[in-house]
């Protein structure tokens, strides 16, 4: 039942993505996940739980994208704006999917509850790997500023093109840490 669910997830995860969240109706929903409606509204009884389920396999499809990389080093605090450029280049150029969900839906609790969860555990990805590098220092706000890179990262490909937006994090990632003494 969970590998169904999940499969689900992944369907409307894919279908939110390329769609966008307003343009598709349920009907369109349940036909991209290739269920009938009764199956649909078992696992996702609402749109806006269909959205979350959507947003939480994007979640853990992308914390699996960023896991590994560099054992050690600058390479490992800069790996998920590496990951980040390859997820640009091979899955999704439309922004941000959370913060596209959050646009459409600003008032609904679960939307806003599952993106602020998906941006401090990515946050916390900052925080974790900065540790491992400079485990005798306060890191926190250098933390903050790759998250913010990387969010900036997202959004600026859009525009300027994913090669230009990832080299420019990059340079300002390896800016930040040099400043602190960690490069």
């Amino acid at each position: 039942m969970a590998d169904r669910k999940q499969r689900i997830a992944g369907d409307l995860e894919r279908s939110f993505a390329e769609q966008g969240f307003a343009e598709q109706g349920v009907g369109a929903l349940r036909a991209d996940a290739d269920v009938s409606l009764r199956t649909l509204y078992k696992y996702f009884p609402s749109r806006e739980s269909m959205i979350v389920g959507a947003l939480e396999h994007r979640d853990r499809a992308y914390f699996e994208w960023l896991a590994g990389g560099p054992a050690d080093g600058v390479e490992h605090v800069l790996y998920p704006l590496v990951r980040l450029g390859d997820w640009l280049a091979e899955v999704a150029n439309t922004g941000c999917l959370f913060l596209n969900a959050l646009a459409e839906y600003p008032n609904s609790e679960a939307i806003a509850a599952t993106v602020t969860a998906h941006k401090e555990r990515l946050a916390e990805e900052f925080r974790r790997r900065l540790q491992e590098i400079a485990p005798d220092r306060d890191t926190g706000h250098l933390a903050e500023t790759l998250f913010l890179l990387h969010e900036g990262m997202t959004q600026a490909a859009r525009l300027q093109g994913r090669e230009k937006a990832t080299k420019a994090a990059l340079r300002a990632a390896r800016a930040a840490l040099s400043a602190e003494g960690i490069l």
